[in-house]
């Protein structure tokens, strides 16, 4: 492994889910041990967490880049007669380095990042993104389709069809979006990849032109990087709000603070309970009626749901 690449993965180690604005949690334990079980084991419950972090990171990308007015950085294409302009992200969200390339004749919105391009919150992004959309934006019917060109999040390629469409919209700028994956792919830096599809719907609520909070229902399902089939369902809508406090200290981007998650692979369930509104990062996973509070910000792939297996060991011992 060279150089370069040892000093992103201890980077990567470093960085937590919720400083990350709910990023990819991509580390493995260093005994590289699975779960309590053979299936369904903690890497497969939080590599479904991720796949949702992801959505919601791609979901404020894609949106900001719709937002970049005319007073962003903007310089014209020397292509005489071109539509295109080069504009800049506002503040350097998602890095310096990161530039989006506006086709207005063909509706697309080209989105690169240089090597490891490092945003203010820590994310490392690096590729293209390629966006798609409606003549019309913001309105019931619209739609936006993203594809992605060698692009990296966090070490962690990202490959699929992500297409989002309005379902409706309210005076107050509020919206309910139902969003398609297919051919989702997560590979790994370790060379493990998890694939997915997947049907969401996002609502948005907006009170005096300010988003507040976001909440996400639907399923996925696909293969894990250990090679399980399974399924999630949000049985509880997942909500996330934009500015939480917590233990005296403001988290930046968007938290998840409640809903309820079920993964199944057939023979086994596993939920994930992300809390009644408080502003942590804590959640409680279950399976076969033991439940366990863990803490997102240190729990990796590969990891064991400790006191659970304390207790399945004990009952097969009696």
């Amino acid at each position: 492994m060279g150089v370069i690449k040892k000093e992103i993965v201890m980077k990567m180690k470093k960085f937590t889910l919720f400083a990350l604005s709910f990023g990819l949690m991509t580390s493995c334990s260093e005994d590289g041990v699975s779960g309590f079980s053979e299936n369904l084991s903690t890497t497969t419950v939080v590599e479904t967490i991720n796949s949702i972090a992801f959505e919601e990171d791609i979901d404020n990308l894609i949106s900001e880049s719709f937002d970049l007015s005319s007073n962003a950085i903007s310089a014209r294409s020397a292509d005489a007669g071109s539509d295109k302009d080069t504009k800049k992200f506002k503040g350097d969200k998602y890095g310096d380095c990161a530039s989006v390339v506006v086709d207005e004749e063909n509706n697309t919105k080209t989105i690169t990042f240089s090597e490891d391009c490092e945003g203010k919150l820590g994310q490392t992004r690096s590729g293209t993104i390629i966006v798609t959309y409606s003549e019309i934006q913001g309105e019931m019917g619209s739609f936006r389709e993203v594809s992605y060109d060698d692009f990296y999040l966090n070490g962690v390629k990202i490959e699929g069809t992500r297409r989002t469409e309005i379902l409706s919209t309210d005076e107050n700028g509020s919206k309910t979006m139902l969003t398609t994956l297919t051919d989702g792919k997560m590979i790994y830096d370790d060379g493990t990849f998890k694939t997915k599809s997947a049907e969401m719907t996002r609502y948005i609520h907006v009170e005096k032109d300010k988003k507040q909070y976001t909440t996400l229902s639907g399923s996925k399902s696909g293969v894990s990087t250990e090679g399980v089939n399974f399924s999630m369902e949000i049985t509880t809508p997942i909500k996330f709000v934009y500015n939480c406090f917590g233990e005296g200290q403001r988290k930046r981007g968007k938290v998840p603070v409640q809903g309820i998650k079920v993964t199944n692979d057939g023979a086994q369930t596993i939920t994930t309970d992300f809390g009644d509104g408080t502003c942590d990062t804590l959640v409680e996973i279950t399976k076969d009626g033991e439940i366990e509070t863990v803490d997102l910000k240190t729990l990796k792939r590969g990891d064991r749901f400790k006191n659970i297996l304390k207790k399945k060991n004990k009952r097969e011992k009696k």
